[in-house]
């Protein structure tokens, strides 16, 4: 567990009571949005679990798994499947500053991807402080391993998140497509209990220290400062590179290799200059990139059902039928 301040584990526990009241008002205006789920278990850790979400269908009246959806985890006794499964499915992980957050709010939001076919594997993961940096990859690590175990069909899965959780997706796809930086990262966890990325969808994601600290990190906003100092301790708050070990976002390391990327972001999110920093990046490394910006889009607007939402949902189609 990181070391705290009275005040910052006060203020932990703020923005976990504002942010599920926030998620549970905006999940209960979406209570009726049709979605078929399982939960398993994927780890020791009672937050280790995930939702196997597929797509839905009408059959004769009555609610059925798509024919698309992996067979092997029907959602119901009466679900009707086909045999075999897609190649690639879609891995969901949360957002929530690494230190809130829950996949139980995304259900709604998710349906989306499964309306298009796409099986989802919507994670939850133990938070910072309690759990920091590296232990919250290693459980997406885990999860992808548990996928990979239990999923023999899946060769490959797309890996898509929001905020933090677009953090945790870009730094598995880092690591997985650059395995020689998984040993000071992934714990018992090697290229072989993977699946491979075959894309990252990073929805305003923290993708860079940098941007976050400035140039004067003394000067850093207390909130970002709660959200870096949970998860990955005082080295967080260092400008430069820190030691592999200590790594929490993706130009925290050095690589070449990245699969294809879209990064969606609005023009008035506070973690706007980090995707553009991103895209950069790549575009420099000739690596392929779709960088979105989306006009008065606030940070979580993915949730929200902001005007450009829609917007948002139709471009992650296209680029994932781009991918596939």
């Amino acid at each position: 567990m990181q070391r705290l301040s009275i005040g910052q584990r006060i203020g932990v526990q703020l923005v976990r009571a504002v942010s599920a009241t926030v998620f549970a008002s905006l999940a209960f205006r979406k209570r009726g949005v049709t979605v078929i789920r399982r939960e398993h278990r994927y780890g020791p850790h009672r937050d280790e679990r995930l939702d196997h979400q597929v797509p839905v269908v009408q059959v004769a009246g009555q609610q059925a798994v798509h024919k698309g959806a992996i067979a092997s985890a029907p959602a119901r006794s009466n679900a009707a499947t086909r045999d075999g499964g897609p190649s690639a499915a879609i891995v969901y992980l949360h957002g929530g500053g690494w230190i809130a957050g829950s996949k139980q709010y995304y259900p709604a939001d998710l349906q989306f991807l499964c309306d298009a076919g796409y099986s989802v594997f919507n994670v939850e993961y133990p938070l910072a402080p309690e759990y920091p940096a590296p232990l919250m990859l290693q459980s997406v690590l885990r999860a992808v391993a548990w996928i990979r175990r239990n999923h023999p069909a899946l060769t490959r899965v797309h890996l898509m998140g929001d905020s933090a959780g677009a953090n945790l997706a870009a730094m598995y796809s880092v690591v997985c497509a650059n395995p020689e930086l998984l040993p000071p990262l992934a714990g018992e966890f090697t290229r072989a209990d993977l699946l491979e990325p075959a894309s990252l969808v990073s929805l305003y994601g923290l993708l860079d220290r940098e941007t976050l600290l400035g140039e004067n990190p003394d000067n850093v906003k207390p909130i970002v400062r709660l959200f870096l100092q949970s998860y990955g301790g005082p080295a967080s708050l260092k400008p430069g590179k820190p030691l592999p070990g200590q790594a929490i976002t993706p130009l925290d390391l050095d690589w070449q290799r990245h699969p294809p990327c879209f990064l969606g972001v609005g023009d008035v999110d506070f973690l706007y200059e980090s995707s553009a920093r991103y895209a950069k990046e790549l575009r420099e490394r000739e690596l392929p990139v779709t960088h979105k910006i989306y006009p008065g889009a606030p940070h979580g607007f993915f949730n929200y059902g902001h005007s450009q939402t829609p917007v948002l949902r139709q471009d992650v189609l296209e680029f994932l039928a781009a991918h596939p």
